[in-house]
């Protein structure tokens, strides 16, 4: 049969050939059947793509000395008599490579120092690349274990209203159900709504719980999360109905079965568990540990003020093209009378004056690392990172493989002597090179047991560096390992070939004169090595300082408030009718400067609202999308906040309950010259019974309430209305007595678990991306300088070990230790110099680029280039200084006695 007659569900050919090629003859049959016994079972039970790996690591593991063919005169024998099968006592070179192999360990010994440089230098370069290659996949692989991951996308809202594009990760609650009635390349639906936080009883066990969801009941059945307990099609039917993960379960019932029993969540009252799933893997785009049933909250009906994120999986065949077309005919089908209610107009005229709504759709696959919208349910990882780091791991492990190429071509060069001896007792050419290969191999498979030790060292630091839970299992039943041994084969076959095919092919008698050692010294391919590493190093290390630049350009500039010395208690709704005295009684704390009550803090995970914002000028009306805050009369100066025109909330005003503060970046998006005094009109749920119109009394200085990546966004300001949080403004003399006074009191009033923050550490939650890159650019920085400086350092023994002859001549010449010093250090730093002329631009244009994602940033300065390039020269000369100080010291008679 031919390979284009081949079933798909083959296993890969190429794995065959090695097969074939490898195992004696008289056991491959035996071996490739069982082989593809195995295959055709794990097809059926675990997929095509999971047993062709599995197929290619058992053939691998068939590749032992046992298996091996044999040379061509056995088959030979074989042929001619097949009873020589039962003769086959030793495979194919078997005493060569014991051979080989004893030489090579004692040349390693021999060389202890060497061996060590070189063995570490890629080491350390393995393990770097074995890290981030763990978090590169981790990244690529969110939401790719769903059994509909292809079929499955997310249904997200994109609006134009007055001259602000919003785009948002949900859409409206009707659009999804609308969707599935109307298409019929929607197969299914389902729904996921976030309400924020709940406090949880479990009798008289009260937990906060921020991970709440509301969801269809199909949600399991599109979503492949497990059900340990309950069953798909019914656990969330029937409202006030509660799916729990592995985990919570636990936590409210221990080893019971929590099956029957109930919980209270918030004010929404008593639920019952009906299923309990799996924990979320860490590798999807949401993370959840309580599952209500959708139909236990309020569900909206109207298209312009209802919101949830809806997913749909398409039937085989469909084109989500197809579906995102046709869903453009929702904005005349269901939403024109909507827009017509909530502006009074008709939808050719919306649309004339520039405003869009429409709908889009996202793969499920491509949330993590490619959606940036507004009030995504987590944050998500960025794909330029991924990028950043595949490219530093493939950086870091070019350096590692460049000191080995270059370490083992000068480490060679000494032993030309001993190759002419051994091509005058009659070895030929391509045992030479075996044994070459043999060497180098055996120094890459070293340096990779000394790799995998270090990452059994590094990995909790990196996880928590990095922010994920990997374990050493992932690389152990991954395709890394099987890579990390490929790498290693191919690094020790091209470090080895080129002493070996160059120093092989010396003929004896130009060995002994001692002729070929030149041509091996010469060292412009070692120099462009060298070069390449440091232009390596020093990218990466203008890459670090302008990293940690920006973050810390981020967290100094001054952001129209002050986050310093807020604590901030969570919850507060709880407490009723008794929030007022509460309140009253912590500002009367010696400790207590000021407090206020506010739902919405410019930090952290505190999220705000989005209102449609109308405006009326004579005849015409302009609509708007505005964030907007709810705030009483102190908020504004127990945050430090600085009023530019007009006057704060008052309880003196029983009308600023229809009052409102603008930031001034909504003053410019309205367009008002004059802003105080100003009608606007707030939609609640688009009717026009919900419409309340404000007065503006007064303009706030912007403040950052959002990372730097954007713009200041405006902002609108309501007067009372939330009680969710008190911010308060403190002394920080004794902070911890401070707190257990007011949790004393907490638990007096409620009983509930006491829950508080400081304003600046959510403040620094905003960049804990930005941190996470810094500490990582850092660290990679430091193991390229490491990795590149144990080269050199092995390459400068080297050389100076060259020139001790000629050190001497030149002392009794008369020659200075300082002039020898400048001599052996001099071309390095050329080197080193023209290292930093190729890398400054490339890094520059590289960073430039990463910096375009900052409405803030910085400018990238001269001195970063110059601060960079004189690291890199201070650690190369701390690195040679020693071999060179040590060279110069000398006796030069003892120098002259080298040869």
């Amino acid at each position: 049969m031919t390979r284009k007659h081949l079933s798909p569900q083959q296993p890969p050919r190429w794995a065959d050939w090695i097969l074939e090629w490898f195992v004696a003859p008289h056991l491959l049959e035996y071996v490739q059947g069982d082989l593809h016994e195995a295959f055709y079972k794990q097809v059926a039970q675990v997929g095509l793509v999971r047993a062709r790996r599995d197929y290619v690591w058992a053939v691998l593991h068939c590749l032992t000395p046992f298996f091996a063919r044999r040379q061509k005169n056995d088959v030979r024998k074989a042929k001619l008599n097949p009873s020589h099968y039962n003769a086959y006592s030793k495979p194919f070179f078997m005493d060569m490579l014991s051979n080989y192999l004893t030489i090579a360990f004692r040349n390693l010994w021999r060389h202890k120092a060497f061996t060590a440089i070189n063995s570490i230098g890629l080491a350390v370069g393995l393990a770097t690349c074995l890290l981030i290659a763990l978090f590169v996949l981790h990244e690529l692989s969110y939401d790719r274990y769903h059994s509909h991951a292809e079929r499955l996308y997310r249904m997200t809202l994109h609006t134009r209203l007055g001259e602000k594009d919003i785009n948002y990760a949900y859409s409206a609650e009707p659009a999804g159900p609308a969707l599935l009635r109307d298409y019929l390349g929607v197969e299914a639906i389902t729904r996921l709504r976030d309400d924020g936080d709940f406090l949880v009883k479990n009798g008289e066990e009260t937990f906060k719980e921020g991970h709440v969801a509301f969801v269809d009941s199909n949600f399991f059945s599109i979503f492949s999360i497990p059900l340990i307990k309950g069953h798909r099609a019914s656990v969330l039917v029937d409202p006030k109905t509660l799916v729990l993960t592995q985990t919570t379960a636990r936590k409210y019932f221990g080893q019971a079965d929590p099956i029957g029993k109930t919980l209270s969540v918030g004010n929404l009252g008593v639920f019952r568990v009906t299923g309990v799933c799996a924990d979320i893997p860490s590798n999807t785009h949401f993370h959840y540990d309580l599952f209500g049933s959708f139909p236990s909250v309020n569900q909206g009906v109207k298209w312009l003020a209802s919101g949830a994120y809806t997913y749909v999986l398409l039937r085989d065949g469909y084109s989500i093209q197809q579906v995102e077309a046709q869903s453009q005919g929702f904005l005349r089908k269901y939403m024109a009378s909507e827009i017509k209610e909530f502006l009074g107009i008709d939808l050719p005229e919306f649309l004339q004056k520039g405003n869009r709504l429409g709908f889009g759709f996202q793969p499920v696959t491509t949330i993590h690392l490619y959606s940036d919208l507004d009030d995504e349910l987590e944050a998500n990882g960025d794909i330029k990172y991924v990028y950043i780091f595949t490219v530093i791991a493939l950086f870091i492990l070019l350096l590692a493989c460049i000191n080995f190429m270059n370490l083992s071509t000068v480490g060679s060069a000494g032993r030309a002597k001993e190759v002419g001896v051994r091509k005058v007792m009659g070895s030929v050419k391509s045992q030479l090179v075996s044994q070459f290969l043999t060497e180098s191999v055996l120094l890459t498979l070293l340096a990779l047991l000394l790799a995998l030790g270090l990452v059994f060292l590094v990995l909790p630091g990196f996880n928590a560096l990095a922010g994920k839970q990997f374990t050493l299992g992932e690389i152990a039943n991954g395709w890394l390992l099987s890579g990390a041994v490929v790498t290693c084969l191919v690094i020790g076959l091209l470090a080895g070939s080129y002493p070996a095919f160059v120093l092989s092919s010396f003929k004896p008698i130009t060995v002994l004169n001692g002729k070929s050692e030149a041509g091996l010294r010469s060292g412009w391919l070692r120099n462009a090595l060298v070069t390449g590493q440091f232009t390596v190093s020093i990218g990466i290390l203008i890459a670090t300082i302008v990293a940690n630049q920006q973050l810390r350009f981020m967290q100094d500039k001054k952001v129209g408030f002050d986050k310093e010395q807020v604590l901030v208690l969570h919850d507060t709704h709880v407490l009723g009718s008794k929030l007022n005295a509460f309140k009253a009684e912590l500002a009367r704390m010696s400790s207590v400067v000021k407090i206020s009550l506010a739902g919405f803090l410019p930090a952290g995970t505190s999220k705000q609202s989005q209102d449609g914002i109308l405006i009326k000028d004579g005849s015409k009306t302009a609509a708007y999308t505005t964030k907007s805050y709810f705030v009483d009369e102190d908020y504004l100066s127990t945050l430090g906040m600085q009023l530019a025109q007009g006057r704060n909330f008052s309880e003196a005003f029983p009308a600023d309950n229809s009052s409102v503060l603008l930031n001034e970046a909504a003053v410019r998006a309205y367009g008002f010259k004059t802003p105080i005094g100003q009608q606007i009109s707030i939609t609640g749920d688009g009717s026009e019974a919900s419409k309340h119109t404000y007065t503006v009394i007064g303009v706030v200085k912007d403040f950052h309430f959002e990372s730097m990546r954007h713009r200041i966004a405006p902002l609108i300001m309501f007067y009372g209305g939330d009680n969710s949080q008190l911010a308060l403004r403190i002394r920080t003399d004794n902070v911890s007595r401070l707190l257990t006074t007011i949790e004393q009191r907490w638990k007096a009033e409620t009983g509930d678990p006491f829950a508080y923050s400081f304003l600046n550490e959510r403040f620094n939650t905003l960049y804990q991306s930005e941190q996470r890159i810094g500490q990582l650019f850092g660290v990679f920085a430091g193991l390229a300088v490491l990795i590149s400086c144990l080269g050199l350092l092995g390459l400068a023994a080297f050389t100076t070990h060259q020139r001790t002859k000629e050190i001497g001549v030149r002392k009794v010449l008369g020659a200075s230790v300082t002039g020898i010093v400048k001599l052996l250090l001099t071309n390095y730093l050329k080197l080193i110099l023209i290292a930093m002329v190729i890398a400054s631009p490339i890094a520059g244009y590289i960073m430039n680029q990463w910096l375009g994602d900052f409405a803030y940033r910085i400018d990238i300065s001269w001195w970063i280039f110059v601060l960079a390039g004189g690291l890199a020269t201070t650690v190369a000369i701390l690195t040679v200084s020693y071999q060179a100080i040590k060279a110069a010291l000398m006796n030069p008679v003892k120098s002259l006695r080298t040869e």
